[in-house]
């Protein structure tokens, strides 16, 4: 990546959820394509970024194979995607937070890219999807962190809302757009297979 040219970008893979809708299972090590979704997820990140941050609240011996370095939730409660996010902006040494769940195994290289393309230091950016605002992925200046624990302490618990009242960038793509397919269900992540 030239660094010249766009901020330095620490990437954030979300891995850290109970897995309810896939029967508990830790949906960052299910099988995508013969090995797990997080190891093809951390290679892509990789491509786009300096630096990779897992979110994990288990199997850290598994996750730690292809992170720079693993971050927790604060709370042993599951409390959402935020808390992954808090504790990312918190670690990461970039100016910007790419941030990815690991249930999106179809999204790719050009996709991430034009995330980073519109990276504003002051404005998070994030996709909507015909009229569907699609929060994760995203990219977070680094300098939100003290907005956003001020929402989390507030008790906003919703990534959305609180891009929203960040006067976020918002980048349109087609409503059938496939590549930000979430996988969070049996059903759907065999059919992606």
């Amino acid at each position: 990546m030239n660094m010249s040219a766009s901020p330095r970008i620490s990437a954030l893979l979300l891995a850290g959820g109970q897995g309810r809708r896939v029967g508990g299972a830790d949906k960052g090590l299910l099988a995508y394509r013969g090995a797990p979704v997080s190891a093809h997820l951390s290679a892509l990140l990789r491509s786009v970024a300096d630096e990779l941050l897992i979110s994990c609240n288990r199997n850290a011996d598994q996750y730690r194979q292809w992170a720079d370095q693993l971050v927790t939730d604060s709370s042993t409660d599951y409390p959402g995607p935020l808390a992954g996010i808090l504790s990312g902006l918190r670690q990461a040494r970039g100016e910007q937070l790419l941030v990815l769940p690991c249930d999106m195994p179809l999204i790719d290289q050009p996709l991430l890219e034009r995330l980073i393309s519109q990276a504003d230091p002051d404005r998070p950016v994030f996709f909507r999807t015909g009229e569907q605002p699609q929060p994760l992925p995203c990219l977070i200046p680094r300098g939100l962190l003290p907005a956003l624990e001020y929402a989390w302490l507030q008790g906003e618990r919703s990534p959305l809302r609180c891009l929203r009242t960040m006067d976020a960038i918002c980048l349109d793509l087609a409503a059938d757009e496939p590549r930000l397919t979430s996988a969070n269900t049996p059903t759907l992540w065999q059919a992606l297979q």
